[in-house]
């Protein structure tokens, strides 16, 4: 089910509209019209019909659905293949819609599409938006790809040096290192430089099975770290793209924690857009068969014990249910609030994707960067 008006998130259709500045009614009327202009016959210009939508209860017909399209340059092959409501999600800029088809075609058109260069965001926060249904199939496909491994990566052409993918391989780490010491702005444009340099390469190179897998790791690491950018930035649509495209990436190449820190990135975007419940589902795949061994030095699983922490913090803060220990005893005082939790996730993820290392704890914020990200503090007073 789609986010209700009740939600902190918004349905796509309702972005499209306010980015037109069109009230319901505004924007029925305007559908009406060019229904009628493209052929489809006459339309109720009603504002309950577009709150319907908006709703996530009731879906509008194809032909309703070809207008809207019409009006904000989608194609109708798109509207097709990816269905209600997921293709809104072109029109909205956010170029990896949730509920596209799980394929190593779309997963590479995915990383395509995202490496794109990218017009001037707006930074607004209803862009970022999610559904329950299809954010409930991103992790069922997740889980679905390790039973039955997707074929090798291979491609035809001019091979690939080692030496290359060696390089840009070396390159991505020395980028995380300048996490700490570069403003967020001067670190993306060498990050979305550096997916489609990758990308170019998927698109374009030869390579056999294992260089494959070594470029579209690359990729996916990339994408990790342009959507943390971007999320710092507060280009929310983007950092959800970004996510999205890297937790396929790494599906396609079978590597179990690079999905994972991709899902973990994308449960914390969520917890800091006042989506707790949501956090927790993306978190799932950590504990779900198939069990896949992490490296002896990972730091995800500290990483997704404080997420989910925060995540169940927030969800008892929001019911308005005293929180208690595990004697049932009130919490002290003292004991930090879901906000004060979301600051030390948001400083944990930070440092363990810079150094690669577990965190031991709590790391002040100002020893991993320098600025101070505006969507940090954005969220934490959402959250507060």
């Amino acid at each position: 089910m789609c986010p209700t008006r009740k939600s902190p998130l918004a349905h796509p259709l309702s972005l499209l509209r306010r980015k037109e500045g069109l009230s319901h009614a505004g924007y029925a009327q305007l559908v009406a019209r060019k229904h009628a202009e493209l052929g489809f016959g006459s339309m109720a210009a009603r504002r309950e019909k577009i709150a319907r939508w908006e709703s996530g209860k009731v879906t509008p017909e194809l032909t309703a659905q070809f207008t809207i399209a019409r009006l904000h340059g989608v194609p109708r092959s798109e509207v097709l293949r990816l269905g209600w409501p997921h293709w809104l999600h072109i029109a909205g800029g956010s170029s990896v819609p949730l509920g596209a088809p799980w394929t190593a075609e779309e997963a590479l058109r995915s990383l395509h599409l995202l490496a794109r260069p990218q017009q001037a965001p707006v930074l607004d926060d209803v862009l970022f938006t999610v559904c329950t249904a299809p954010l409930d199939q991103l992790v069922a496909h997740w889980l679905e790809s390790f039973r039955t491994p997707p074929s090798p990566p291979e491609r035809e052409g001019h091979p690939v040096a080692d030496v290359t993918v060696a390089a840009l391989e070396g390159r991505h780490r020395q980028l995380r290192r300048l996490l700490p010491t570069e403003a967020p702005s001067a670190s993306r444009l060498l990050a979305d430089a550096e997916l489609r340099v990758v990308t170019e390469l998927l698109h374009t190179a030869g390579y056999g099975p294992e260089s494959g897998a070594r470029l579209l790791s690359a990729a996916a690491r990339a994408a990790c770290l342009s959507g943390l950018l971007a999320y710092e930035l507060d280009d929310q649509a983007r950092a959800q793209a970004a996510y999205v495209a890297a937790v396929r990436a790494a599906a396609l190449v079978h590597d179990h924690e690079l999905g994972l820190w991709a899902l973990l990135l994308l449960a914390a975007q969520q917890i800091g857009q006042g989506a707790p419940a949501n956090a927790l589902r993306l978190l799932a795949p950590a504990d779900q068969p198939p069990h896949v061994p992490l490296r002896a030095a990972s730091p995800l699983p500290p990483l997704v014990d404080a997420a989910r922490r925060t995540a169940r913090a927030l969800l008892v803060e929001t019911d308005g249910t005293p929180r208690h220990r595990p004697d049932r005893s009130p919490e002290p005082s003292g004991h930090p609030s879901p906000a004060e939790r979301f600051t030390e996730l948001e400083t944990l993820i930070r440092h363990a994707f810079t150094y690669d290392t577990t965190p031991t704890g709590a790391v002040p914020a100002q020893a991993h960067r320098g600025h101070s990200p505006s969507p940090g503090i954005r969220a934490r007073e959402r959250i507060g």
